[in-house]
């Protein structure tokens, strides 16, 4: 009787591992691949409660760009050049979607805007990048006028001229072309 029993368990385990191998497994969800895009960002849309943040690029081709989190900053860059890395949402009624999971800015006049939080101490101004951390102390005619944005995010191109080393100085960024980013209190709040 135990061989007999023995034998039973086994073609039952046979059965249970030949239905349960034929199972075929749930396929999983296809997601897009990450792109990465550049272009200029245009506003699109009559009012500007409606406005469409499209990304066009020399072409003339365009998409339309989403992500809650991001939107405020990528309408303020309206008419500036950046690089967006996401993924494909698929199609609107305007043309291809893209989700931005990050963004940087082109260069400006030859030169890759500095990202960051806008500080004022005491008669210097401060920029810290938002990615790096790095500091920079802002300098050239254009700086002063910068002076009412502490706190807000905001990009800077222009020179930069390194610090000595092992002095701990900072690196002096001489202000060219500027633009506000978030406004103060966002500035260190979403990274780019």
């Amino acid at each position: 009787m135990r061989s007999s029993s023995a034998f039973a368990r086994c073609a039952l385990s046979v059965a249970l591992f030949g239905f349960v191998s034929c199972a075929k497994p749930k396929p999983l969800p296809v997601q897009e691949p990450v792109v990465t895009l550049e272009g200029e960002v245009r506003l699109a849309g009559a009012g500007s409660s409606d406005q469409t943040i499209a990304l066009a690029d020399a072409g003339g081709s365009f998409c339309t760009l989403s992500n809650p989190a991001l939107d405020y900053e990528l309408r303020n860059l309206a008419g500036q050049g950046v690089r967006v890395t996401g993924r494909l949402l698929g199609r609107t009624a305007n043309g291809p979607e893209f989700f931005v999971e990050r963004y940087e800015m082109t260069p400006v006049g030859g030169r890759r805007p500095v990202i960051g939080a806008l500080a004022s101490r005491g008669r210097e101004l401060i920029l810290t990048e938002t990615r790096s951390g790095a500091t920079y102390r802002l300098g050239g005619p254009l700086a002063e006028a910068l002076r009412a944005f502490s706190g807000c995010k905001v990009w800077i191109s222009g020179p930069t001229v390194p610090s000595e080393e092992g002095t701990g100085a900072l690196v002096s960024l001489t202000v060219e072309s500027y633009g506000v980013v978030l406004p103060a209190g966002g500035a260190t709040s979403r990274e780019p």
